[in-house]
């Protein structure tokens, strides 16, 4: 971005700390009067280091510590780590435990989802719609804490298999939550979509095409807002996705209002996932048979080789680069997560747009920073 102003122009800095920033980075925007002429992001107020933390943790040590790069994220992430091992290794995980992980991912998508929901509403000044998402949220949270014992940081799935099976009472529990969530969402809906001032925020505003998605990477929801129907469950399906019945969810205007009603679609879709899944889930074990270490090995030597796997995280493509040198830990990993790109694309989606506009553009892509600051 080009720095230097005229009489009739401005510069100023959103952030790094900023009320309506899903996290810390600088949003730098150059005005004239009240639109936007130009725009960069800055980024690494909070970088962790993880991919190089990875290399001195034991394979099982590093399943806890993907948690971390978005804890919104922290089951896909997981899988994406978890799997990149099972291919080096040649682990097949059995059925059930396919299962179980499809379930305890899909709650996590929801849960995201709906954080992002709110927290979205609560930056264009809707606050009451704020409070609504989350009170649900809270219910999604029960559920993974009642089968992984946490609620944001679970480290629950292991190489062949999950930690711990389904909880007595899961199911009935997830019965309970859909429902209030389905009455919710209704409810949201009718709320949102009756609301003009809202509508006149978000309905033709910050637009990304097709062909600028695809040009910057980006992936998930602000994808298929656009008209793209990739997702990687279906594209290139993993666990038991391919043996599911669910429909990719898009929109076509690629604006505000169609990057947030993708998400809410989603979440109706994950819970048929999930349905699905506890109504064909067969019994067994949770493990190959002899399976040199189980749930609990704290040492284990991985092939040498280089792999890559990449799931469908609630923000788009989450991929994950590891390479092993035969030794207890590995000795490279590389994240591709879907953040990144996405916030790449804020410059072009803000220009020329009006000032006021901005927190709804960035909110609506449902950022999270320390994803992209790993």
């Amino acid at each position: 971005m080009d720095t230097n102003i005229g009489p009739d122009e401005m510069l100023i800095h959103m952030g790094p700390h900023h009320i309506a920033q899903p996290g810390p980075f600088r949003l730098n925007v150059k005005l004239k009067g009240e639109t936007v002429q130009d725009s960069d992001v800055e980024m690494g107020f909070i970088h962790k280091g993880i991919e190089k933390i990875l290399e001195s943790k034991t394979y099982l040590q590093g399943i806890p510590v993907v948690d971390r790069a978005c804890y919104l994220a922290a089951l896909t992430n997981e899988e994406a780590f978890v799997g990149c091992v099972e291919k080096l290794a040649g682990i097949e995980p059995t059925e059930r435990s396919q299962y179980i992980r499809v379930i305890v991912e899909e709650l996590s998508r929801i849960q995201s989802h709906l954080l992002g929901y709110g927290e979205y509403t609560e930056f264009i000044g809707f606050m009451t719609m704020f409070f609504y998402p989350m009170t649900v949220r809270e219910k999604i949270l029960d559920l993974l804490e009642m089968t992984t014992g946490a609620r944001i940081t679970h480290s629950y799935l292991r190489f062949g298999g999950v930690r711990d099976d389904l909880p007595e009472g899961f199911e009935a529990k997830c019965k309970e939550a859909f429902a209030l969530l389905r009455r919710g969402l209704e409810e949201w809906g009718e709320l949102m979509k009756s609301d003009t001032i809202y509508r006149e925020r978000t309905v033709g505003v910050g637009v990304l095409t097709p062909d600028t998605a695809k040009e910057m990477g980006v992936t998930g929801p602000p994808l298929r807002a656009t008209g793209v129907d990739f997702d990687i469950r279906k594209d290139e399906p993993y666990l038991v996705y391919d043996d599911l019945d669910f429909k990719v969810c898009t929109e076509t205007a690629g604006d505000v209002y169609a990057r947030i009603w993708v998400r809410v679609a989603e979440i109706y879709e994950s819970m048929y996932i999930i349905e699905q899944a506890l109504d064909q889930m067969p019994s067994g074990p949770l493990f190959p048979e002899n399976l040199p270490y189980d749930r609990r090995a704290p040492v284990m030597r991985v092939p040498e080789g280089e792999v890559f796997h990449r799931v469908e995280d609630p923000r788009g493509e989450m991929g994950m680069y590891m390479v092993s040198d035969g030794s207890d830990k590995p000795y490279r990993v590389k994240i591709r997560g879907p953040v990144f790109p996405t916030m790449q694309a804020m410059p072009p989606l803000i220009k020329d747009s009006q000032l006021a506009d901005v927190v709804a553009i960035v909110g609506s892509l449902d950022p999270c920073v320390s994803e992209a600051d790993r």
